[in-house]
């Protein structure tokens, strides 16, 4: 195995901190540094963390004991960050989106493969347990063959504050870059990740205004997949989701009032949960599957059963898990090629809405055939 591997973030903002928590949890990886250009942010950094910081990506990049840099700075930044980790031999954890626009992404993708540094974009929730365990039941044929695949959100997005860069989707900001791309990417992950075309519309605005959107996306072999996502906080979708949310956190307690509606666990006998972006379903020629805090239940004939993935990791944990693995030689699935695709998806979901058309994409990519040899040899 491998000696521990020091970790540096770029941004400390809720991302950059919620790494940090993830990084602490592992013994694979010890966080190394931190780099922001806000004053502030450093000092907080420093206050929590006890590490170095430094002011720029280029100082972090150039330390010694840092071997992979994680960034989430503003999304208008990524490409820069990226080049200079990769010019520097440094691995790459980029948060989503991977850049703003194609031509930047695949310009980051091209960095790192020139450098020969491995480029992952994440953390997605295509990434979370339960997520890849219904991948592993499409890819068995568990339930026969794989014919649709839904995915519902409702969330108070819009009611947090934003300002207007936050909501320029030229800068790679917006509900659907933001969102959607966790959303979408769930989505092409599930259903193998070659995409064939996109139907959209956001709703409430557009640019990056938008407050929610609806799309229809088309796959090989006649399979389906639409998305629905609302940001208006007019429902909460965790009361689709047992009161798990996409943090693996129990946001809505059980209470006299909701359970007359909704039925929930109680927090005392739900162990641990896995995040929840949204409520998943899959429809199979033999059978259903259902996300679940926990994995999931499917319908098999008449009987319900349930898949658990225990302490498979989640979020910020599998994307550390998945370098660790690409550094050891496994081909990562959301590698910079992976977010390159997803990119595209959300910028077609715009132009489908701009032309009234479904949209064909062009630049999408597959799982690594090891891991579907390997989900097919180890259901």
């Amino acid at each position: 195995m491998s000696a521990v591997r020091g970790l540096g973030i770029v941004g400390w903002g809720a991302a950059g901190r919620l790494m940090a928590a993830a990084v602490a949890r592992t013994g694979r990886f010890r966080l190394a540094g931190v780099a922001d250009v806000s004053d502030a942010a450093r000092t907080r950094a420093a206050r929590e963390t006890g590490c170095t910081v430094f002011t720029d990506v280029a100082g972090l990049a150039a330390a010694q004991d840092v071997d992979v840099l994680y960034v989430a700075s503003p999304t208008a930044h990524h490409l820069s960050a990226v080049r200079t980790a990769a010019g520097h031999g440094k691995q790459v954890i980029s948060e989503k989106p991977l850049a703003a626009t194609l031509e930047d992404a695949r310009a980051a993708v091209e960095a790192a493969r020139a450098a020969g540094v491995v480029l992952l974009v994440g953390a997605t929730h295509s990434s979370d347990a339960p997520v890849r365990a219904l991948r592993r039941v499409a890819a068995t044929g568990r339930l026969g063959r794989l014919l649709s695949v839904s995915s519902v959100c409702h969330t108070d997005w819009h009611t947090r504050p934003r300002s207007p860069a936050n909501l320029d989707a030229g800068l790679g900001n917006g509900l659907v870059l933001r969102q959607g791309a966790h959303q979408l990417d769930i989505l092409r992950y599930v259903c193998g990740g070659r995409a064939e075309w996109i139907f959209g519309m956001p709703f409430g605005g557009t640019g990056g205004t938008e407050l929610g959107f609806s799309a229809q996306l088309g796959f090989a072999d006649g399979v389906h997949a639409s998305a629905y996502y609302d940001g208006t906080g007019a429902f909460d979708g965790r009361l689709l989701t047992w009161g798990v949310g996409e943090l693996a956190t129990f946001d809505i307690a059980p209470s006299p009032v909701l359970g007359k509606y909704f039925a929930l666990p109680g927090r005392d006998d739900a162990g641990r949960v896995c995040p929840m972006f949204g409520a998943t379903v899959a429809t199979f020629s033999g059978g259903a599957a259902w996300v679940t805090p926990k994995g999931l239940l499917l319908r098999e004939g008449q009987h319900v059963n349930e898949v658990l993935v225990d302490d498979e990791p989640s979020g910020w944990d599998a994307a550390l898990a998945e370098m660790d693995a690409a550094l050891d030689g496994q081909p990562p699935a959301h590698d910079g090629a992976w977010g390159v695709a997803t990119l595209e998806t959300c910028l077609a979901l715009y132009e489908s809405a701009r032309t009234g058309a479904p949209v064909a994409l062009r630049h999408q990519v597959g799982l690594p055939q090891a891991l579907v040899s390997s989900t097919k040899e180890n259901p």
